[in-house]
């Protein structure tokens, strides 16, 4: 399967939810990591499938495509929309979690880990 098939535009959202619940998960995921993914995967369960918001940022290090795709590949994501969590108002049985100050964190810490990696 074509992991990108599960990156849909906000206008079809309504189509492929259907009647299940639903959890949005929402972030930069700039860069996709190892924590990013462990986030995901434990925000999910309960009978609730998740839905990757994937929202546009200043100075991100990779495009917002790239990042769909590389959110959209983990099995644990059913849907991945290029959003930002206030278009997701307009869904209200979406659960919606997000972790600002958390993803800006995680950032940082591989950027510093790369500037070690790199002696800079």
């Amino acid at each position: 399967m074509d992991t990108r098939e599960k990156i849909v535009p906000l206008g079809d959202l309504t189509a492929r939810l259907g009647d299940g619940k639903w959890l949005a998960v929402v972030g930069r995921f700039d860069p996709m990591t190892a924590a990013q993914a462990i986030r995901i995967e434990e925000s999910g369960g309960q009978g609730r499938a998740i839905l990757a918001v994937v929202e546009e940022g200043e100075d991100c290090l990779l495009p917002v495509e790239a990042r769909a795709a590389l959110v959209a590949a983990l099995r644990s994501v059913e849907l991945v929309v290029i959003a930002g969590a206030t278009a997701l108002k307009a869904y209200p049985k979406i659960e919606i979690v997000e972790d600002e100050e958390g993803e800006r964190a995680r950032s940082a810490e591989f950027v510093e880990f790369v500037r070690r990696r790199q002696g800079a």
